[in-house]
């Protein structure tokens, strides 16, 4: 079975999504660079543009093919998917540069070395698609690491939070990392929305 025959060129498309999630994912890890950080606030922004452009052109193709190698709508939520990653990693950022926070301390580094996991499986997953019954089997595997490593995002989320909101902090530096802190953990819910999306393809061409 292919996912994805020859004349269509959605896997590709799927692809150069994949390829602004590393690009995001390159400008998140970059982010204990506290100096750096206006800079990069502009780069992520950038890179949400390119993503939106690629999955704009996802839908063109969508509505200009009459015979479609999966569900329609399968693939309208695979591409929207992939696409809210970035766009919370994009939030993720400006809030920081709004609130002025400091992106190198010890929870915010943490919540991004388990997203630069989760979002390396992403990357992986999603190729899979187009080896089509062969790639079954490695799409499921990668979805229950993506499942397994937002679990630890939300342990870490639930950590951080306690210790920020029962410790001696001003009350405005408060509200303004726990709201980072659940923009972050956003990303990784994220991440699972394309686990699941990716694993209905699954279920349904088996």
């Amino acid at each position: 079975m292919q996912f994805f025959p020859k004349n269509i060129n959605f896997f590709h498309l799927f692809e150069r999504q994949t390829e602004q999630l590393k690009a995001a994912n390159a400008v998140l890890q970059s982010i204990d660079d506290v100096k750096r950080l206006p800079e990069l606030v502009k780069e992520m922004h950038t890179v949400e543009e390119a993503a939106d452009q690629v999955t704009h052109e996802i839908f063109r193709t969508l509505n200009q093919t009459f015979i479609t190698p999966i569900d329609r709508e399968d693939i309208v939520v695979l591409a929207s998917r992939l696409d809210d990653i970035i766009d919370a990693m994009d939030r993720c950022l400006n809030r920081m540069g709004l609130y002025h926070v400091d992106s190198s301390s010890r929870e915010i580094t943490q919540y991004v070395h388990l997203l630069d996991k989760i979002i390396r499986e992403v990357m992986k997953a999603v190729p899979e698609l187009s080896h089509g019954s062969k790639g079954q089997t490695h799409i499921i595997k990668h979805c229950e690491i993506i499942n397994f490593i937002e679990n630890e995002i939300d342990e870490h989320n639930r950590h951080s939070i306690g210790d920020l909101v029962n410790g001696d902090h001003d009350p405005v530096k408060i509200i303004k990392l726990k709201e980072i802190y659940e923009t972050l953990e956003s990303v990784a819910d994220r991440c699972e929305d394309v686990a699941n999306a990716l694993e209905t393809i699954v279920i349904k061409n088996q």
